[in-house]
């Protein structure tokens, strides 16, 4: 777990420790660590759980051909089961208490993955794998970044129901109930 005090500058994993503004604790990510991180990042709600900003995306000027979002789940918040149609994402560990992301592949099987320093600091989602996320500890914060490739539109987007994911997949019964 790497739990930081970012002062004014978000940074990257490669520049933390050489950094004077970086602090790293060995205690558990605070509720505090994460309500600082949401105000300086300018966090709000997502619909599918947690908090997030669009940092580059589809804006006014047009399509892109990637988005990037600042996302953060705290606590017992959880990235509900979803899937996107047609575009990859990609998901990067900066900060916090690791991370499952849990994946239905295509073919059903299920891949858990923990964002962590000590685990992956990168996991790529294909499209239309469903997945979902949860801090396992439920204490603390998790910050990542996610990338989509082409960009992000709710178009893409379809939020799992649970009824359908328990009766297509039911040896997931319990992870889909309880991240849905």
């Amino acid at each position: 777990m790497v739990c930081c005090n970012f002062g004014k500058v978000l940074l990257s994993v490669s520049n933390m420790a050489s950094n004077p503004n970086f602090v790293q604790h060995t205690d558990s990510c605070s509720d505090a660590d994460a309500n600082t991180l949401k105000a300086q990042l300018q966090l709000e709600p997502h619909p599918e759980g947690g908090y997030f900003r669009q940092l580059y995306g589809n804006d006014a000027s047009g399509k892109k051909d990637v988005s990037t979002i600042y996302y953060m789940l705290t606590g017992s918040d959880k990235s509900a089961f979803h899937r996107l149609h047609g575009v990859t994402e990609i998901w990067y560990y900066h900060a916090g208490e690791p991370l499952n992301i849990y994946v239905i592949g295509t073919d059903g099987n299920l891949a858990v993955h923990t964002l962590s320093p000590e685990g992956e600091m990168q996991v790529v989602i294909l499209p239309e794998q469903w997945f979902a996320a949860e801090i396992s500890s439920k204490k603390g914060y998790c910050l990542v970044g996610c990338a989509v490739a082409p960009a992000f539109s709710f178009e893409n987007f379809e939020l799992g129901q649970k009824e359908v994911l328990v009766q297509q997949y039911p040896q997931y019964a319990e992870l889909i109930t309880r991240l849905t």
